[in-house]
């Protein structure tokens, strides 16, 4: 198993996704009533300069015109009327001239009436009245004045003093449009645009905007940039979408200042110009244009076009926010969780979170989710964070699909599922989510909620690991590096790792310094190993932390052996639970490398380890049992500690416990026991306890009596250098036990087991040179091991030295 794999299948929590970005342009192209420019007070100076006097107005007195209207004269009466709007030669007055349109509009001149109209309309002179205004309206369209078809149009088209009819709307439109009249060309082709009382037609549509936007009509202007910008009815064009917003711009158009901006920030039928797309979202903003007050928002959140100021930021979106604008209520929020501009607060941003989310927004869905997850704002629930999340997700949110995914995987909020957690995470890949991509492809290297497969988890690493996202990185690491669903390769693992490495991911700095500590696929390097592990290690990366102890305590690289490093890097580890730091680090304060000794301390760890199932630590505890070191003697413990190693089958342990049995300490003595444990060592090649089953067989102790098997056991011994073995295999050859005589074999083993400090072995030598049994005789040489002997205390070799002297052989 690799320590260094991504272990964890729960997707972390996506980085928000801010919405701190140019709101999608808005046009007023969708079906709600066309607003047109009338300029309604403006109309009654227009029909002064239409209005042909029959007398010279001027030369006759204002009495005398009175009085031609009281006659009624319609002329007069007219131009009364206008003298008394425009406030000319008598007091400015609305109700007089409302009383004098009114007096000529019942002899029938259109001009008045719809002058009346527009009074009525506006509430001037008369009480508001829509219906009268449409009465006096359909005098003058019928009569032909174009303006006053135009007017009805509009009060059809939105139900103003008549009944609601696009038909007639349609009717009284196009009598006016095809006479000219540029806010009727305007509306008709919003009228075909939206399909109302005619056939949809967006080419016809776009011929009506174009013949209203060459006069001027701003709206026009703005609605043809529109069908430009989307290829609606024209040929697309961005070239000529930013011209017509330009024009409509300039007349101070907000919703086409509005897209003139974003064309010009996305470098969209001009060169990108972040300034001017500044100037103008500032220009439809100040305009209280909410679209454009998000939208200034973000640029001096990001410093485009501006200089970055976090508070202009605050005031634009809060601008916006309270207008409704659910981009900016989300942007605020984000603003508040962060304190951007503003001081934190996690009510506010929760507050603004849900302003947004309540109008469908996604991405204020999702933050909203992920409040109700970690509790910002709000008392944590897991359930509506999963509602909200839900909701987003539905809409194709992505980081919601993954994240919905992740508490399927856990069960947070909602029944565990990795089936349901694969559909959404799948889902979320399909978005080239690069987190759900990685989290899918450990679904499937798992076999979780799918059917487990190495290739698809490629597929998915290998997509995410292309994004950047270094968990991937990682993951595919480990699967080129075991050659699970691709072909082996330690070069591509190191490649990857790497990847990962740079973007400071533990595992895979980790993972890659264990490929340059053992050279594969990269050139052996233990510096480079040491300094990779550094950072995980300090991090809190176990595995990480006990590799680099281990560099450390065998000085390997550069570097010399520091012990210091090594008990720091164990200790980290072992307090983290790790079993082979905490065995290392008994270990090293029973010898006391690198440490004081200590055997409480090395009984301490030993336990922790052995506890997790350390068969080494097993076996070291029940020495320090056995001996009495760091804890109170106890051969039970011993025994219990020896056992658990030895059923594990660590040879040691099995031959400890087979010594146990022998001597009955901490259990009932037992030679066949003993034999049964010796023998178990002894089959993986246990030394010692090879030369312990030689000795049972030799002296049929729990076994039937054997020389040939004793032989046979202590030969196998002291081919691994056991001395005792040696030694007790040379008797054999001496004697002829279970073996022929052989005293060149016996001097032989003697000789070894001599050789490796073996007192008795020493001795038996020295009387093999001083008898001449399989040698020469040889004084000086029996001399020599008899006095090795002696010096390690052997009584038989210090009487063997005394009996040379008495015999005046050998030296001094």
């Amino acid at each position: 198993m690799n320590p260094y794999k991504e272990l964890t299948i729960n997707a972390q929590k996506p980085v928000k996704q801010g919405c701190f970005q140019a709101l999608i342009k808005e046009s007023i192209m969708h079906l709600q009533v066309a607003q047109l420019f009338k300029k309604s007070l403006f109309l009654i100076a227009v029909l002064l300069n239409l209005s042909f006097p029959v007398f010279g107005w001027d030369d006759i007195s204002v009495e005398e015109i009175q009085t031609l209207a009281q006659e009624g004269n319609s002329a007069a009466q007219l131009q009364l009327a206008i003298m008394y709007q425009n406030g000319q030669r008598v007091p400015q007055s609305y109700a007089e001239a409302a009383n004098y349109y009114a007096m000529a509009a019942e002899q029938g001149n259109e001009l008045a009436a719809t002058n009346l109209a527009v009074l009525y309309e506006n509430g001037l002179g008369v009480p508001q009245s829509f219906a009268n205004a449409a009465t006096f309206y359909r005098m003058g369209a019928e009569k032909g004045v174009v303006t006053a078809q135009a007017s009805l149009g509009f009060f059809y088209q939105n139900g103003q003093g008549v009944e609601q009819n696009d038909a007639q709307a349609v009717h009284w439109l196009r009598l006016a449009a095809e006479q000219g009249n540029a806010d009727a060309q305007a509306s008709l082709g919003f009228m075909y645009r939206a399909g109302r009382g005619v056939e949809r037609s967006d080419e016809l549509a776009a011929q009506w905007y174009l013949k209203s936007a060459e006069q001027g009509n701003a709206w026009a202007q703005h609605n043809l940039g529109v069908m430009f910008d989307y290829g609606r009815g024209v040929e697309q064009s961005d070239e000529q979408a930013v011209r017509w917003y330009q024009a409509a711009a300039e007349q101070g158009y907000a919703w086409a200042q509005n897209n003139l901006a974003f064309m010009l920030e996305n470098g969209r039928g001009a060169s990108r110009n972040m300034r001017e797309a500044a100037y103008w979202y500032l220009q439809a903003a100040q305009q209280n244009h909410a679209g454009a007050q998000n939208n200034i928002a973000a640029l001096y959140l990001r410093g485009e076009g501006v200089e970055q100021n976090y508070d202009e930021a605050f005031r634009w979106f809060k601008i916006s926010a309270e207008q409704g604008n659910v981009w900016a209520q989300n942007s605020l929020g984000e603003l508040y969780e962060n304190g951007l501009g503003v001081e934190a607060s996690a009510t506010e941003a929760f507050h603004w979170y849900t302003r947004a989310a309540e109008q469908g927004h996604i991405a204020g869905q999702f933050n909203l989710g992920i409040a109700y997850l970690e509790g910002i704002g709000v008392a944590a629930s897991a359930s509506d964070a999963v509602h909200w999340l839900t909701r987003a997700a539905e809409q194709g949110e992505p980081n919601a699909q993954a994240q919905l995914g992740a508490l399927y995987l856990d069960g947070i909020g909602v029944e565990q599922s990795y089936a349901q957690a694969a559909h959404y995470l799948r889902l979320a890949s399909d978005q080239d989510n690069a987190s759900a991509q990685n989290q899918l492809g450990v679904l499937f290297e798992n076999g979780l909620g799918v059917e487990q497969s190495y290739e698809q988890a490629f597929r998915w690493y290998l997509r995410a690991a292309r994004s950047g996202n270094m968990s991937a990185q990682n993951n595919l690491g480990v699967l080129y590096q075991y050659g699970h669903g691709v072909e082996q390769s330690n070069e591509e693992a190191a490649r990857w790792y790497q990847l990962a490495a740079d973007q400071g991911h533990s595992n895979a700095q980790a993972a890659l310094a264990f490929l340059y500590q053992r050279g594969d696929g990269v050139a052996q390097d233990f510096d480079a190993a040491v300094a990779l592990y550094q950072a995980p290690a300090d991090a809190g990366n176990v595995a990480a932390q006990v590799n680099l102890a281990k560099l450390y305590l065998a000085s390997q690289g550069s570097s010399p052996r520091n012990l210091e490093r090594a008990v720091h890097y164990f200790k980290l580890a072992a307090e983290q639970g790790d079993m082979t730091a905490q065995g290392s680090l008994a270990e090293l304060y029973e010898y006391g490398d690198g440490v004081k000794k200590n055997y409480e301390r090395a009984a301490f760890w030993y336990l922790k380890a052995a506890e997790q199932g350390d068969i080494w630590s097993q076996a070291s505890l029940g020495i320090l049992y056995e001996d009495g070191l760091g804890v109170e003697r106890n051969f039970t413990e011993a025994v219990r500690w020896y056992k658990q190693a030895a059923e594990a089958g660590l040879a040691a342990a099995q031959s400890n416990l087979g010594l146990m049995y022998r001597a009955g300490r901490g259990v009932q003595q037992n030679d066949q026991e003993a034999v049964r444990w010796y023998s178990a060592a002894a089959e993986q090649g246990f030394a010692g306890a090879q030369t312990n089953l030689g000795f049972m067989y030799e002296n049929g102790f729990g076994v039937a009596q054997s020389e040939a098997m004793a032989a046979q056991w202590y030969e196998k011994a002291a081919a691994q250098g056991n001395a005792n073995a040696a030694n007790n295999l040379a008797m054999l050859f001496e004697q002829g036990r279970g073996v022929a005589v052989n005293y060149q074999q016996a001097l032989r083993y003697y000789q070894q087991a001599a050789e490796l400090g073996h007192a008795g072995a020493q001795n038996n030598l020295g009387l093999m040179f001083y008898n001449g049994v399989g040698v020469d005789v040889n004084d000086q040489e029996a001399q020599r091991w008899f006095a090795e002997a002696a010096a390690q205390g052997h009584e038989g070799a210090l009487n063997n030295l005394d009996m040379m002297r008495e015999a005046g052989r050998g030296g001094r």
